[in-house]
């Protein structure tokens, strides 16, 4: 968890808001990798083939906009790490509540990071703080992070984590419009990036309707 924020958090310093959620986008490819080695059970070949479509698309980006290359390596490795928790969220389920996996977690990522910043003496930079950002990133933290992370624990009752990553892979669609809308000129991409971007959308609704059909011919 605490690798996971603090990539995040990194890239989108390094780079933008746009490139660092698009990179989220690869958690689909490592999820089809991770998941059926950690559930025990065979690899689903259209889980793959979405996710090397992603991964075109994001080296694509790469290519593209190899300014931000700092950036995407960063994004890539967030994406690793959420998929890695998100994942064994999947295997805890049932074992414990969803509350105690997510506060363990966000406490255990919290820590970590507090641990790191204390050492590194840039916890210090938190009077550079307004209270209008104190406000936000509480916000940010209880309803835009805890509350959901704990419902997609329960999502775990109906769904595999495979389709709840791809689910949240959505989060670049309206993350970068908001992002362009938020912070202007600075998250102005190029055309190839905005191509790249909604091919990625495409391969994750298209994967949706393929499971969608696969469970009601099952039933």
């Amino acid at each position: 968890m605490a690798l996971h924020w603090y990539c995040f958090f990194y890239s989108i310093k390094v780079s933008n808001v746009s490139i660092a959620l698009s990179c989220l986008s690869l958690s689909t490819l490592f999820a089809s990798i991770l998941e059926p080695v950690i559930f025990k059970r065979k690899i689903d070949i259209s889980e793959v083939v979405m996710g090397v479509v992603i991964v075109a698309c994001i080296l694509l980006i790469f290519k593209t906009e190899f300014q931000y290359k700092e950036g995407i390596m960063y994004g890539v490795l967030c994406a690793v790490f959420g998929t890695v928790f998100s994942v064994f969220n999947g295997k805890m389920f049932g074992k414990t509540s969803s509350g105690n996996i997510i506060f363990y977690e966000i406490f255990c990522g919290w820590f970590i990071l507090m641990l790191f910043y204390l050492f590194s003496g840039q916890i210090f930079q938190m009077n550079e703080i307004n209270y209008r950002d104190i406000a936000l990133i509480c916000l940010l933290a209880s309803v835009f992070t805890a509350f959901p992370m704990l419902e997609s624990v329960n999502l775990m009752k109906y769904i595999s984590p495979f389709t709840l990553i791809l689910t949240v892979n959505l989060e670049p669609v309206y993350g970068i419009i908001l992002a362009f809308f938020i912070f202007g000129e600075s998250e102005h991409m190029s055309p190839i990036f905005y191509i790249a971007s909604g091919v990625m959308i495409l391969a994750i609704i298209a994967n949706g309707l393929i499971k969608a059909r696969k469970t009601k011919n099952f039933n």
